[in-house]
C-alpha cells in the first residue's frame, strides 16, 4: 500500500537545507489533498515579508502534462511520489524535480528539489512537519 502525503505541513526551516534564493525563505506551509492516483498541492512560502502561493493538481499516473509553457508529471519511484518539470520554451531552459517522501511514521515530510543548470542550480531539502 502506497503512503497517504495528505495533511497540512508546517516547514521545519531549521531542520532544512536550503542554498541559493531559497536561503531567504523565512516560513511555509504545504497543504496536500492525496487521493491516489489525483494529488493536489497547495504550498504558502514566505520570504522577506514577501509572500508566494503554488497551487497544482495532477495524477501520479507518469503522463507528461503540458501547459502554461510547462512540461510536467507526477509519478511513484517506490514509495516516494516525484513530481517532475520543465520549461517548453526555447528562449529559456530549465528542469526541476521534487521528491516527496514520509519520514518518523509519517510526521514528517521530506521535499528534495534539484534545479540543475540554466543558472539556477539548486539541491534543496525542505523538511516539513505535520500539524
Amino acid at each position: 500500500m502506497r503512503p497517504d502525503f495528505s495533511g497540512e505541513w508546517i516547514l521545519n526551516r531549521q531542520a532544512s537545507i536550503l542554498q541559493s534564493g531559497a536561503v531567504a525563505v523565512e516560513s511555509g506551509v504545504m497543504w496536500i489533498d492525496h487521493r491516489d492516483p489525483k494529488c493536489g498541492f497547495r504550498m504558502n512560502m514566505s520570504a522577506g515579508g514577501q509572500s508566494v502561493e503554488h497551487v497544482s493538481e495532477r495524477l501520479s499516473d507518469g503522463v507528461e502534462v503540458a501547459g502554461g509553457g510547462v512540461l510536467s508529471r507526477l509519478l511513484w519511484e517506490g514509495d516516494a511520489l516525484v513530481f517532475n518539470c520543465c520549461s517548453q520554451s526555447s528562449d529559456e531552459s530549465w528542469n526541476m524535480s521534487w521528491r516527496y517522501a514520509l519520514l518518523e511514521e509519517g510526521q514528517r515530510l521530506r521535499a528534495v528539489e534539484q534545479i540543475p543548470g540554466g543558472g539556477r542550480d539548486q539541491d534543496n531539502i525542505w523538511i516539513f512537519e505535520r500539524r
